[in-house]
């Protein structure tokens, strides 16, 4: 048991040495798609769309209106950035459409799955966020929970009628979603790449999404340091280097070719320059990471 503490006590510290903490931000792409579309953008199959009934959806300065980017599931669109500032992390603010029969997770045509890479070039493809959408019937499951004030319109009818009118739309704000803040790059060059995918995918006229207001900034943060990792019988606590008043999520995984990693409760707000989590753990290795959820 020891033996296997310290295997992932010295993998953590490792892991945890690329997470991030708070800086101001400089804003390096911002659209809101009422113009022509930019040339940072590479569309795929969207094209500039009326919002039709999403107009007014959204926060004061923040709400969908004129056209957005609208494209069917299956087909990439791209953004690029060039000439990025010095930086070790992103941040994204986009309003979001989920359009007609997106069907979610589960029963046939299951599968449709909103997915955001960011990395420095296209086959750098870190996965920042991939969450199910569904409209088609109220009985289908959605993986995405949106934060507090990230529903702008569940499951209502805003003017795209897909294959039989009980389809519906909605609309979230993934601006006060943490996932989409302190997300680890550097380089003078930025790739992201959206997507709707899965097995449920179908034609522009049946399922869609769309984007607007979207926007890219950059910061330069201080280094989060884990400053300690103490094991007293099956308690295994990580205390790392912190700003008052931020929140911090503590992430684990058994293997470290998994894909994802999962969230540990409570998130951690911290009340001084250090911040630390306990948890008790059974047999077998684990890895853990520490990063900034919030601002």
């Amino acid at each position: 048991m020891q033996t296997q503490f310290m295997r992932f006590i010295i993998l953590v510290c490792f892991a945890a040495s690329a997470a991030i903490s708070h800086a101001a931000a400089t804003v390096v792409f911002t659209n809101d798609f009422d113009g022509a579309l930019p040339p940072e953008i590479t569309p795929g199959l969207a094209t500039l769309t009326n919002v039709q009934g999403y107009a007014g959806l959204g926060p004061a300065g923040n709400q969908f209106g004129g056209k957005f980017l609208r494209s069917p599931t299956g087909t990439n669109v791209t953004l690029t950035l060039s000439n990025l500032p010095p930086h070790n992390a992103l941040h994204i603010s986009m309003l979001f459409a989920a359009i007609d029969s997106l069907d979610g997770t589960g029963t046939y045509p299951a599968g449709d799955f909103f997915r955001v890479t960011v990395g420095t070039n296209e086959l750098d493809t870190n996965v920042v966020f991939r969450e199910s959408f569904a409209n088609a019937t109220p009985d289908q499951i959605q993986s995405y929970v949106a934060p507090t004030n990230g529903v702008l319109a569940r499951r209502v009818d805003l003017g795209f009628s897909g294959p039989g009118s009980y389809y519906t739309d909605s609309a979230y704000d993934f601006g006060v979603d943490s996932r989409f803040r302190n997300l680890a790059h550097t380089g003078p060059v930025a790739v992201l790449t959206f997507l709707m995918e899965g097995p449920g995918v179908q034609s522009l006229d049946d399922e869609s999404w769309a984007v607007d207001n979207l926007a890219v900034l950059a910061t330069t943060l201080p280094v989060l340091v884990i400053q300690d990792i103490h094991v007293a019988g099956t308690n295994v606590s990580l205390t790392w280097s912190a700003d008052t008043n931020l929140v911090y999520q503590v992430q684990s995984k058994t293997n470290l070719t998994d894909a994802t990693w999962s969230d540990l409760a409570p998130p951690v707000t911290a009340t001084n320059l250090t911040a630390t989590f306990v948890e008790t753990v059974g047999p077998g290795n684990k890895f853990y990471r520490v990063k900034l959820v919030s601002p």
